[in-house]
């Protein structure tokens, strides 16, 4: 399984920032397109222009993104994907109204065994279905997280956090909001700076570094 590596060295491979083969030029929003996942590690997303993410595992053998502006014409949101050594790369931004989030959706399909690096300048993230390193942070929004295995380090600034139906290894963190750990096994531990901690059947398992 994925999470037998090291977590810093799959993340630093991820985090590599030459491309080896461009997908696309950035591309208007509504946008949507699939990527052989042959011999890679994993996604790495940077969304500078936020929004709502959902990412999903699954069986298939193919990265697709989608991306839409749920409705709200966003004439400056861009979106790129491209291959970066060990994985995929997904970014978003604006040409415009730098640091703005938009309301943009963000739907990631991708195989089961896949590590995940995100951070996002704000809104929802929802991870379902991975098994590997999940590795998030959002400036604003709730994180659902749902059955997972592997390992998590996730943090939100300002929203509620989830855990659900899961075994792993890591944290997860909000600076503001509540956190839900809810039949989660493994060696996990959830933190709120300003709020509460609910834990209903966690079954907590050491596990060697």
């Amino acid at each position: 399984m994925l999470h037998s590596f090291p977590y810093i060295a799959l993340l630093a491979q991820l985090a590599v920032a030459p491309t080896v083969r461009p997908v696309g030029a950035p591309s208007a929003i509504p946008f949507d397109t699939t990527v052989a996942a042959a011999n890679f590690s994993g996604v790495a997303l940077n969304l500078e222009a936020g929004g709502r993410v959902r990412i999903v595992g699954g069986t298939s053998k193919v990265v697709r993104v989608q991306v839409t502006d749920r409705g709200q014409h966003c004439a400056d949101c861009i979106v790129s994907v491209s291959e970066i050594r060990n994985g995929i790369d997904v970014r978003t931004g604006r040409t415009r109204m730098h640091g703005t989030p938009a309301d943009l959706q963000i739907q990631v399909e991708v195989p089961t065994q896949t590590n995940i690096l995100l951070t996002s300048a704000g809104g929802q993230v929802e991870i379902e279905g991975v098994d590997g390193y999940v590795s998030g942070t959002t400036d604003f929004g709730a994180i659902n997280l749902f059955r997972l295995s592997g390992a998590v380090k996730v943090e939100t600034k300002r929203g509620d956090v989830s855990l659900r139906q899961s075994y792993v290894r890591g944290s997860v963190h909000t600076n503001a909001g509540r956190v839900l750990l809810e039949d989660v096994g493994g060696d996990v531990q959830g933190t709120s700076s300003k709020g509460r901690v609910v834990e209903r059947r966690v079954e907590r398992v050491a596990t060697s570094p």
